[in-house]
């Protein structure tokens, strides 16, 4: 996580994405890792899934985003 992430604060986003893996149970299906900077600065904290890339996360939308762009992505 770049600097620019960490102030913004997407340090607080890790462990609610990592509840929410675990809630969801696709550990197995789901690795979460840090990266260098996507660029995307401009649109607040992203995240990678796949070729898909989810911007403006937040600790209040998180949770909704996991559910509706990442969860259907999982092969099962």
């Amino acid at each position: 996580m770049g600097s620019a992430c960490h102030q913004l604060g997407g340090f607080r986003l890790i462990p609610a994405i990592e509840a929410l893996i675990r809630k969801h149970r696709v550990d197995d299906a789901v690795e979460l890792k840090g990266a260098f900077c996507l660029e995307m600065c401009e649109h607040g904290r992203t995240l990678k899934f796949g070729d898909r890339v989810l911007t403006g996360l937040t600790a209040e939308n998180i949770e909704e985003k996991f559910a509706g762009e990442i969860l259907p992505r999982i092969q099962r």
